[in-house]
């Protein structure tokens, strides 16, 4: 018996190493890989455009050193890789952007998905910087928001990282901040807003809300 398991040793040492020739790298058991891929960043990233009718772009406030201090964001975040692997690209980024606004505002859109808007800057309508934009994996949905998304009270079991907050620009609007964000504001200003997040994902949603907004300017 002890031969045998000497044996075994060895052909798994010979086996081993064939791989780690082969591959450059160890295989993993496939069950490992599977575990990854669940629970792993798919490295996309989805954000939401959420513009009130009355009071304009939904900006996020942050106070993050590594980000230079104060500075605004869109809503949003990573998209995991279970998203995609059972929903595909296109509607696992929805899904994550719909679960992120939930976690960063509590307004509610997961079972009211056609809610959020793919803004295709792929398309071509929005020239190479919209397509450049898009390859960097970075998805964006457009969501039109008025006084009813307001949101009246905690969520049933909340934690104490949660609170209610008003808008630092003084609308009658409420959200359910996490602790990651500090507060939240309107800004009208399409140009102003696209400054305001400039920090916020390396740039890029600074060149969302340009692209987004100058597809709605009336075409001469």
């Amino acid at each position: 018996m002890g031969n045998c398991c000497k044996c075994f040793q060895a052909n798994k040492s010979e086996t081993d190493e064939s791989l780690l020739h082969e591959s450059g790298t160890p295989e993993r058991p496939p069950s490992t890989d599977a575990m990854i891929r669940v629970v792993g960043d798919s490295g996309y990233r989805a954000f939401v455009i959420a513009k009130h009718s009355e009071y304009g772009y939904l900006l996020l406030e942050a106070n993050k050193k590594r980000k230079g201090g104060r500075h605004f964001q869109l809503p949003g975040g990573h998209v995991d890789a279970h998203e995609i692997s059972q929903y595909g690209i296109d509607e696992g980024s929805r899904i994550a952007a719909a679960r992120e606004l939930y976690e960063e505002t509590g307004m509610d859109f997961r079972d009211r998905l056609y809610r959020l808007a793919p803004i295709e800057f792929h398309s071509g309508a929005y020239g190479p910087q919209g397509v450049k934009l898009h390859e960097t994996g970075r998805r964006f949905f457009r969501l039109d928001i008025s006084d009813v998304d307001s949101v009246q009270d905690l969520p049933p079991g909340h934690s104490l990282n949660l609170r209610l907050a008003t808008p630092l620009s003084m609308e009658d609007f409420r959200l359910c901040l996490s602790r990651e964000h500090t507060g939240f504001r309107f800004q009208k200003s399409p140009a102003k807003a696209a400054e305001l997040v400039t920090l916020h994902s390396g740039g890029k949603s600074s060149l969302a809300i340009t692209l987004y907004e100058s597809s709605q300017k009336p075409q001469d």
